[in-house]
């Protein structure tokens, strides 16, 4: 058993991101996530989608539903359509969120650890480079 992962993004983030992620690692730990792509909104098929994806993908261990905005309709949805799952929703979805899902072994941690693993990942890829500014950091990137 292991934590369910479900990526929603509006238009066509969460398949792209998903695919991108997918592109660049060379095992396949990320093949039992599934993207789902909420187009411009909250509607009553997208509500029916999460919901089906929650009940596929808690084994028991729970499900961490990675959305792109906090409060947009993506999270909403996952927020009211949870049943009976326990379900950690985590905002902000990137790809290097994405890219640490794939080292975490999902099987041993709770669905908080898991988000909370991307989370940090995730905080540490966002950065600010200015080019009249240049910092002593900056000096070391190729």
């Amino acid at each position: 058993m292991t934590v369910g992962v479900a990526i929603v993004g509006h238009g066509q983030t969460a398949s792209h991101l998903l695919q991108a992620a997918r592109g660049i690692l060379a095992n396949r730990e990320l093949d039992d996530v599934i993207a789902v792509d909420a187009g411009a909104g909250e509607n009553a098929g997208l509500n029916r989608v999460i919901g089906q994806a929650l009940e596929g993908l808690d084994q028991g261990q729970g499900v961490v539903v990675m959305v792109d905005l906090w409060g947009a309709s993506p999270c909403q949805c996952a927020r009211k359509n949870y049943g009976a799952h326990e379900v950690v929703v985590l905002s902000g979805l990137n790809l290097a969120m994405l890219l640490k899902l794939a080292s975490l072994d999902r099987g041993a941690l709770s669905p908080v650890e898991v988000a909370e693993a991307c989370a940090n990942s995730a905080q540490r890829a966002v950065s600010v480079w200015n080019n009249t500014r240049p910092t002593a950091e900056a000096s070391g990137c190729p």
